[in-house]
């Protein structure tokens, strides 16, 4: 089985402390990285030496470093036809998420294949919307590992991005539930030993949150009244992202949202 190579870099900034993940497997890395933390993951990327870049998704903290690695290492890179034309433009992000992570150069990058096939390894990519509707996963079915992005990040959800459509998520999840794999390579969590044990704990917990809350609210009351009821501490990183990045998102998108808008 070829070796996953593994970068780990810290942010820290508005009260919150991140850890970001990159993978290098078989030739093959997995996520660029932010820009504040290009100087580590190109001497990873020097050390390892990757033939080539594969994208979770269009994340700034997923591509910051992409279009500075394709002229320093001359890779191609690839991410998931939807976001072909906004990565070849500079990153157009919010405030608090640019002084988080840094921006993102634009870079040219070809539209992912259904599969990878390596030098001694074969990856599935397997289509995976919520987070973003471009979200894609890595799949090796033979030595049983998954590469997911942001998809799981952690076991118990509390807050999210505007946009993200969590029933869609949860389709996901359902999706990825019904194949077989042990490990998870998580782009924020690192590598998760039990990881379908850790992918049935995530999707658990939103169902019965998600039940929670369409209870709240069918007996009346509005989102702002069920978030203080279930999440009563404001994250400090609500205040900084000024809301784009909440508990209000979360609830808003249970209730709003449904698990085909976006595909």
């Amino acid at each position: 089985m070829q070796e996953v190579r593994i970068y780990n870099g810290i942010v820290h900034m508005f009260g919150t402390t991140l850890n970001v993940y990159a993978y290098i497997v078989d030739g093959m890395l997995i996520d660029s990285g932010p820009h504040r933390l290009q100087d580590g993951i190109v001497d990873f990327c020097l050390h390892y030496r990757p033939d080539k870049i594969v994208h979770t998704h269009f994340h700034e903290d997923h591509t910051g470093n992409t279009a500075y690695l394709i002229n320093k290492i001359q890779v191609p890179a690839y991410i998931h036809p939807d976001s072909l034309d906004i990565c070849r433009h500079k990153g157009d992000i919010p405030f608090y998420r640019l002084a988080f992570w840094g921006n993102r150069r634009g870079f040219k990058a070809e539209p992912l294949p259904d599969v990878i096939e390596n030098e001694h390894s074969r990856f599935e990519v397997i289509h995976t919307p919520g987070h973003t509707t471009d979200h894609v996963v890595f799949l090796d079915r033979e030595q049983g590992r998954l590469f997911s992005g942001d998809l799981f990040l952690h076991p118990k959800t509390r807050v999210v991005r505007r946009r993200e459509n969590i029933p869609l998520l949860m389709k996901s999840l359902r999706k990825l539930l019904q194949e077989q794999f042990d490990t998870v390579y998580c782009a924020h969590g690192g590598e998760i030993k039990q990881g379908y044990r850790s992918l049935e704990q995530k999707l658990s917990h939103l169902e019965e949150l998600q039940d929670q809350v369409r209870s709240l609210s069918q007996r009346g009351q509005d989102i702002k009244a069920i978030v203080k009821r279930i999440f009563p501490q404001t994250p400090t990183i609500a205040y900084f992202s000024l809301g784009e990045f909440s508990s209000y998102n979360l609830v808003r998108s249970l209730i709003e949202d449904n698990d085909t808008e976006g595909i």
